[in-house]
Formats: C-alpha cells, sequence, structure tokens
C-alpha cells in the first residue's frame, strides 16, 4: 500500500494565471463619429511597416462600391480580408442610449467593420459606414503613429482623439493588460520508471517567468527532486537529484499556453542500487494540459558507461 501511496502522490504547483487579451489595441476617436481599433502583436510594429495604413485606405477606397449593399436602417457588418474579399452581412441590431442629464438618448444602431491583413485587425465602429468615406481616417491614424510612445513588454491599450485632424493622447483611459515577468517557487510530486522500477517523486524549484505582450515565454528554473524506491526488504530508498531546466511557451498563446522544456539533473545524493555512481538525467519536459506533465528520461551513469531510458508523470495544479 506505500508503494501505491507513493506512486500516487499528490502535487501542489502553481500555475501561471494569463491574460486573455495577446497584444496591443490602438483605439482612436475620430471627430467623435468614428471609433478605430488597430489589434496588433505590438503598437510599435506601427512604426517599421505601413501595412496598415495601406489596408485602411483600400477599405476606404472599395467602400463606394459596397455603399448599396449597406441598409441605412439597420446594423452591418462589413468584413474585409486586405488583397482578398469582402463580404456584407446583417450586424449587431441592439440600439445604443446614452444617458444625458437622467435622460436617454438614442443614439441608434452601429455598423461595424472589420479589416483582416497580416497579423492585425482594424475594427471600425460608426452609425453609418457608407457616410465615412470622406473623412481622414487614414490621416488621423497616421498621425497617432508618428506620437506612439516608446516599445514596451506590457501588452497595452493605448486612446488617442483626432478632432478636426488634430491628435489629442486620452493618457487616462490607457492600460496595461500584460503579466509581467516573476518568481516562482513551485512544490510537486510525480511516478516514473526506471529500470523497470516504479518510483514516486517530490519536487521542490525556484524560477523566473519572463514574460512578454501578456505571455509567460521563457522560464529558466532550479529544482530537487526526491526520488523514492523499495529495496528488497520494503525499506526506502530517497535518491536527490539537483537540476538545472528551462522551458518555454511554443505556441505563445496566454490562454492555451503549450510549454516544452529540457532539463540536467545531477544524483546528488544515492541511497540503494537503482543508480550507479555520478548519474546524471536528462529530461524533456513536456505540459499537454494544465496539471500534467509529462517527461521522457535518458540516464547517464557509471562515469558514463552505463545509459539507460526513463519516464515521469507529473500531476498538480
Amino acid at each position: 500500500m506505500k508503494h501505491l501511496c507513493l506512486i500516487l502522490a499528490f502535487s501542489v504547483i502553481p500555475i501561471f494565471g494569463f491574460c486573455q487579451n495577446i497584444g496591443d489595441s490602438v483605439i482612436v476617436f475620430v471627430d467623435n463619429r468614428v471609433e478605430i481599433n488597430v489589434a496588433i502583436p505590438d503598437y510599435y510594429q506601427l512604426k517599421s511597416s505601413d501595412k496598415v495604413i495601406v489596408a485602411m485606405k483600400e477599405f476606404i477606397d472599395i467602400l463606394p462600391d459596397i455603399k448599396d449593399q449597406l441598409s441605412p436602417g439597420s446594423a452591418d457588418l462589413v468584413r474585409f480580408s486586405v488583397g482578398s474579399s469582402v463580404s456584407v452581412e446583417p450586424g449587431d441590431p441592439k440600439v445604443i442610449y446614452l444617458v444625458k442629464e437622467g435622460k436617454l438618448s438614442n443614439t441608434g444602431y452601429r455598423d461595424l467593420a472589420v479589416v483582416s491583413g497580416d497579423k492585425f485587425k482594424i475594427f471600425i465602429t460608426t452609425s453609418d459606414l457608407s457616410k465615412i468615406s470622406d473623412m481622414s481616417l487614414s490621416q488621423c491614424l497616421e498621425k497617432v503613429i508618428d506620437i506612439l510612445p516608446e516599445k514596451s513588454n506590457f501588452a497595452k491599450s493605448l486612446y488617442y482623439e483626432c478632432i478636426d485632424g488634430k491628435i489629442n493622447a486620452l493618457e487616462d483611459k490607457n492600460t496595461n493588460n500584460g503579466k509581467t515577468d516573476f518568481l516562482e517557487f513551485s512544490l510537486g510530486a510525480g511516478a516514473g520508471l526506471v529500470k523497470s522500477t516504479w518510483v514516486a517523486d517530490l519536487s521542490f524549484g525556484v524560477g523566473v517567468g519572463f514574460s512578454r505582450k501578456g505571455v509567460t515565454k521563457y522560464f529558466p528554473y532550479i529544482s530537487t527532486n526526491l526520488v523514492f524506491d523499495f529495496d528488497d526488504e520494503n525499506n526506502i530508498n530517497i535518491n536527490t537529484f539537483l537540476n538545472l531546466g528551462y522551458r518555454w511557451n511554443i505556441d505563445k498563446k496566454a490562454d492555451k499556453p503549450d510549454f516544452l522544456g529540457v532539463e540536467l539533473g545531477y544524483l546528488v545524493s544515492n541511497q540503494g542500487n537503482l543508480f550507479g555512481e555520478n548519474t546524471f538525467r536528462l529530461s524533456l519536459n513536456w505540459s499537454p494540459v494544465k496539471s500534467v506533465f509529462v517527461s521522457p528520461q535518458l540516464y547517464i551513469s557509471d562515469n558514463f558507461s552505463t545509459v539507460y531510458p526513463g519516464i515521469r508523470i507529473g500531476f498538480g495544479w
């Protein structure tokens, strides 16, 4: 029974908190009539490439051609893929009301245009898309790009207004959406197979998570493993590994992180006959789902004269 209890030992491993909104948003209110929201992985890319401005101009150029397809009495949703296609469909039918001096003011429907390009989207919201062709939307956006702040590792939402061609930064609305770098202490447990022998382990570690734009990307750490096995007389042996590890988010997603890592360990305390002298362990660590960790392992022992595989599965939250 004690074998089973060790193998099924439970763990408590802190799982990172991740921000759902990845990347940056640059929001521009134009003449109190149009809202432009540019969603892009890094707002500073707007300074190094004109692809967003080009896409905006292309969309404005096609508006006269689809004007007859827009419904003046209801909300429209226009989808434009740069250089590919444009579609018009019914939009959100709700009517927007504003409270002014204790009274409701009916502001009507809202049209929405979604302009999709290479790694960016532009959301244009207004009361009537058919009447914005003559507005200086591209020029306003270009002026905003000129005054964007210095680069930041935070995921930011930056707000501006453009009134009669003049730009004003709305600093009080700006937000940081991203996770910062952090220090993490961890405690965990797992079960594995080494030399056809079932073992259990407890793990303790400390590492530093490096984040950018709301995503934890890299995580170097140091940890120790207490590996438990039993001899022929049913006595417990405790073998201690000291490990250096490094893992990274291969999908670079916040809501569904997919971590892959490598770890090199050395046996600093040896009990029993399971491991030989000067034992090293190389592990590939993968977390396919939350709280589950799969680690194929390679042991190099007896002064580099013996090599054998192992496998470990860890559990936690």
